[in-house]
């Protein structure tokens, strides 16, 4: 469970729990905003066949900055509602489809 990415607010939920049954402090935005910096980290690092880029919130916590090799960011990945969070509430399988989609085109860019 640990290691689970949730996919949709039921595994979120499930996640939750789990943390909270650990001891850990967790509540449903951190569990949400968790998940999905942690898909894109994965899109990522399956689209270039390993762990070269790093990917970490912008510093406005809106958006997710894809960093390359030397360290600069090479691509953002922005919300289409108010932000990523939103976005995966509203359509957590349709947010994690355009994340891979515009990982794929970053990654070809660059």
């Amino acid at each position: 469970m640990q290691n689970l990415i949730p996919g949709d607010m039921l595994e979120v939920g499930q996640k939750l729990k789990w943390e909270l049954d650990a001891g850990m402090t967790a509540d449903e935005s951190s569990v949400i905003n968790d998940a999905v910096l942690a898909g894109t980290q994965y899109f990522v690092d399956e689209a270039l066949e390993g762990s070269y880029w790093t990917v970490k919130w912008a510093d406005d916590h809106q958006a997710i900055d894809i960093y390359g090799t030397t360290g600069s960011v090479v691509g953002q990945i922005k919300p289409l509602s108010a932000s990523l969070e939103a976005d995966f509430r509203q359509d957590s399988q349709g947010l994690f489809i355009r994340i891979e989609k515009e990982v794929a085109v970053i990654v070809r860019d660059n």
